[in-house]
């Protein structure tokens, strides 16, 4: 299926993501065998919980990553078969946006398309003047798991007028399966319907707790929705995201 996921937490030990290379592996099998092919280390930054602000740091332990799962190659042969890529899943605090104008923040694969959290609690007018900002400094935000965030559990279509502006709307796979609450999978339907959905991932955490699975949501998604939908979805704008191309949603899938 070659299905590309831009959000994951593989990078071991330094969130709440993989803890470890062991971890790591077995992410990987998990994703491999849901048919994904590249996959992009999107760790948490600028998020006092772990005190990931420091991008020169991140890419060396990235690097090192890609290092150790090169000896597992031998033993692992589908290891040659996945592309991995760094990029971060930037909180939206004031040390984010201060680096920001800066330029130096961890991009998805060295593009413009910006990983960006906001919290949960925060008003529609605030994750407007987030994603502006963002804008300004010559970035294109894409808005983590944006099902998530109360002000657009109450009206979706909100998502509209950032959208417009140039914003992309990334949907947790497990929002759309049901594996988050109702509330997360509603939101994340209503997105799909009112066409304000532009990239699905799978955010995945550890082996257990969130996998990076597709297979049961690329399934789903399948059977009620035309193919062209879902593979630009999965596939399609993943892949110009990675090669900082611009998305159309009526581009021909591939």
């Amino acid at each position: 299926m070659n299905l590309i996921d831009i959000h994951t937490h593989i990078l071991p030990g330094v969130d709440d993501g993989a803890q470890s290379l062991e971890n790591t592996l077995v992410m990987l099998r998990i994703a491999y065998d849901s048919g994904t092919r590249r996959m992009v280390a999107t760790l948490h930054m600028f998020l006092d919980l772990f005190n990931n602000n420091d991008f020169l740091e991140i890419r060396d332990r990235f690097e090192a990553l890609i290092r150790d799962l090169d000896s597992y190659k031998e033993k692992q042969p589908h290891i040659k078969e996945m592309d991995l890529y760094l990029g971060a899943e930037n909180y939206a605090s004031p040390e984010f946006l201060e680096t920001l104008g800066q330029g130096c923040v961890l991009t998805l694969n060295g593009s413009r398309y910006l990983l960006v959290e906001v919290s949960p609690a925060l008003p529609m007018s605030q994750i407007g003047v987030i994603m502006e900002n963002v804008l300004l400094a010559d970035y294109t935000p894409v808005i983590a798991h944006v099902e998530r965030y109360a002000a657009v559990q109450q009206d979706p279509t909100q998502m509209e007028r950032l959208r417009n502006l140039g914003c992309v709307m990334q949907v947790n796979a497990r929002s759309l399966a049901g594996a988050s609450g109702s509330q997360n999978k509603t939101c994340a339907e209503r997105l799909l319907q009112e066409g304000l959905l532009d990239v699905i991932a799978t955010d995945g955490h550890q082996p257990r707790w969130r996998p990076p699975d597709f297979q049961s949501v690329f399934q789903t998604l399948g059977q009620e929705n035309p193919k062209d939908d879902v593979m630009r979805w999965m596939v399609t704008n993943p892949r110009l995201i990675l090669s900082n191309e611009p998305l159309n949603s009526a581009k021909e899938s591939e």
